[in-house]
């Protein structure tokens, strides 16, 4: 149950108007043009979740800052405001929510918004009481499925000035692009033709459908796979011989499945041996290491040869000095080289006082010769032991070459071993992977009973949706639903007097109208005057509403509704109301009060008129605003009046 408690306008002066409603009862506004009657009707849809801010530019939208409304529910109460757009948008996002068991109206609005557009809408929906639902158009129709909502239920709440009396249009915003669609999609989930776990039933049988087709494909691969396994396992089993996995002596009798599958059992025990290969930086390493050592047993060659060049030489120097004193020793003077000075060096006969020069020299030379000897002597030792140290060290080279090659070649050899072992350990994998699969697949293929019972029940469980969500059984339900809405249409069409009254009527669902069943189906457009058309529209929307309160649909329980007697009087003569025909007035709102009577309190009626039935008690009892006798309007004239504004809407 929702209804409207009271509507709260903020205006950018700070100040407030309040038009209270009584709940469960008929709530007249009564006035003249440009009093701003129409506007509370667009006010109340607006505060309701609608996505535009329909109202007309000009005092209205000029002086307020933000709509209210008080909304009553059966515990509880909800305040929903929302704030006025700004000059040239058509909404504003800003939504104030307050809940609570009794809420005081805010006396300034001062919110701070909680909400924006799409979360009003839902909380809407859900304190409506709409629960999940989708509508699932059929195959063949190009638009999208549908989720009825707050918004889908405001098309049976209001009635404007132009639709209570139109012949072309029967719902509120009937006339507006998908509008159509959207009435035929959602009323039947509001009538409950279409139950409320519906969405539920829809995504189920979705999902059976999906796990249906993948239960039978595995079935089939099953069948598959039991129809060719014996040849495959046949050569699986060559293969494990060919690769190692089994001794070639193995004899299976290729008749026998469970022989089969336990020789192939044991295979697909098999693990693979991890095989080490020697990493690239180590073998980086050994390389480099080997270049260093041939490098310095080159530089050390090179410094033995130098050596050996070296004492190459001074043994050819030691070969001349030595024959030279071997021919001086053949003459015996090398031996003598104690002579005087003043003595000859061969015969040593007294030479006088004056010796001769070249005797001085030969004695000099043969001294030096004698040093020279004795030098050659003393380095041969070191030169030899200098040399026997870099020959020493060269062999040491040699060896380290030798032992990092060798080294270098065991890697090679070795990674190259170990390759070939990896290539079989890969061959023997390959084989245990595809030897696991089979295995793995016959393990399926033995479930075939159990496959086969899970699609059976998955079947029956479809058949059982299927039926819940039949068309059949959805036509049925929609049959029942307008058989007793065409009830109380009939009744009330011959209380009004409507034309061809005597003739069923009917809700036509499908065109989104009202047909009169005589020789030919008569549709609401071929009825004649005003009078009827007006009627047509209020029986339709109290056989509706009587029945979403009878059946506790998620509606909300009011009716908005503007002007229905602009067609009981003449256009041009507003202020000559002597001409109104004020009898079929005050029958047609006697039909009002009667059928909301009727309802207990379950259902609120707005009106906005220019009619003003002020001797009639039961008119005036229902009169909340009015607007004629007391020279009032929506918005009061202090509002705007220092503006110089005069156009009320």
């Amino acid at each position: 149950m929702m209804q409207i408690k009271e509507l709260v306008i903020y205006g950018l002066n700070g100040k407030v108007r309040r038009l209270p409603f009584r709940i469960g009862e008929v709530n007249i506004i009564t006035g003249t043009s440009e009093t701003g009657k129409s506007v509370v009707g667009t006010i109340i849809e607006y505060c309701l979740g609608g996505e535009q801010c329909n109202i007309a530019d000009g005092v209205v939208r000029s002086n307020v800052d933000w709509y209210g409304l008080l909304l009553q529910f059966k515990t509880e109460q909800l305040f929903v405001a929302r704030k006025n757009p700004l000059a040239g948008q058509h909404t504003s996002t800003f939504c104030y929510v307050e809940r609570g068991m009794q809420i005081a109206v805010p006396e300034t609005c001062k919110f701070n918004p909680n909400l924006n557009h799409n979360e009003l809408e839902e909380l809407l929906s859900i304190k409506v009481g709409i629960s999940e639902n989708l509508h699932v158009t059929q195959d063949g129709q190009s638009r999208n499925s549908l989720i009825a909502n707050i918004r889908h239920t405001l098309f049976y709440c209001f009635q404007s000035q132009y639709e209570i009396a139109s012949p072309e249009i029967l719902f509120h915003r009937q006339q507006e692009q998908f509008i159509p669609n959207a009435i035929k999609d959602t009323l039947p989930y509001f009538l409950g033709i279409v139950s409320d776990n519906n969405l539920a039933l829809e995504q189920e049988r979705a999902r059976l459908k999906r796990q249906i087709v993948i239960e039978k494909r595995r079935l089939e691969e099953t069948i598959a796979l039991r129809g060719g396994g014996l040849d495959r396992a046949i050569s699986l089993i060559s293969e494990s011989k060919e690769v190692g996995l089994l001794p070639n002596d193995v004899v299976v009798d290729y008749d026998d499945y469970d022989a089969i599958k336990k020789v192939l059992s044991s295979v697909d025990e098999w693990k693979p041996d991890i095989v080490s290969i020697i990493g690239i930086d180590r073998l980086s390493a050994l390389q480099s290491e080997l270049a260093e050592c041939e490098n310095e047993l080159e530089a050390l060659n090179l410094d033995i040869k130098s050596a050996r060049d070296y004492n190459g030489e001074r043994s050819g120097y030691e070969y001349a000095v030595r024959h030279q004193t071997t021919r001086l020793q053949s003459i015996g003077l090398f031996e003598q080289l104690d002579f005087l000075p003043n003595h000859c060096p061969f015969c040593s006969s007294d030479m006088g006082e004056n010796p001769l020069q070249y005797v001085v020299a030969i004695k000099t030379a043969i001294n030096n010769l004698n040093k020279e000897i004795e030098n050659i002597d003393k380095e041969r030792p070191k030169i030899r032991e200098y040399i026997n140290g870099l020959e020493n060290k060269r062999q040491n080279l040699r060896e380290k070459s030798r032992l990092l090659q060798s080294e270098i070649d065991g890697i090679y050899e070795h990674n190259r071993s170990a390759n070939i072992y990896r290539d079989l350990m890969a061959r023997r994998a390959k084989v245990a992977g595809r030897i696991s699969l089979w295995l793995d697949s016959m393990n399926l293929a033995d479930n075939y009973d159990g496959k086969q019972s899970t699609i059976t029940s998955f079947e029956t469980r479809l058949k059982e949706i299927e039926t819940l969500l039949s068309q059949d059984e959805l036509e049925d339900r929609k049959v029942s639903a307008i058989n007793r809405i065409s009830m109380d249409m009939n009744i009330w069409a011959k209380e009004l007097e409507l034309e061809h009254c005597d003739n069923p009527y009917r809700l036509d669902m499908n065109k989104v109208t009202v047909m009169v069943d005589k020789e030919r189906p008569i549709p609401l457009k071929q009825l004649g005057s005003g009078a009827n058309w007006v009627g047509v529209h209020l029986i339709t929307y109290f056989a509706l509403h009587k029945f979403f309160i009878e059946a506790d649909r998620p509606i909300p329980r009011f009716l908005f509704i503007d002007q229905p007697s602009q067609v009981y009087f003449p256009s041009d003569c507003e202020d000559k109301r002597q001409d109104w025909d004020w009898n079929k007035v005050k029958a047609l709102y006697k039909f009002i009060l009667a059928r909301v009577s009727e309802l207990n309190q379950q259902l609120q009626l707005i009106i906005v008129d220019h009619a003003n039935l002020t001797d009639e008690s039961f008119f005036r009892d229902t009169v909340v605003e009015d607007w004629v006798q007391n020279e009032k309007c929506l918005i009061p004239p202090d509002w705007y009046q220092k503006m110089g504004d005069t156009d009320e809407t």
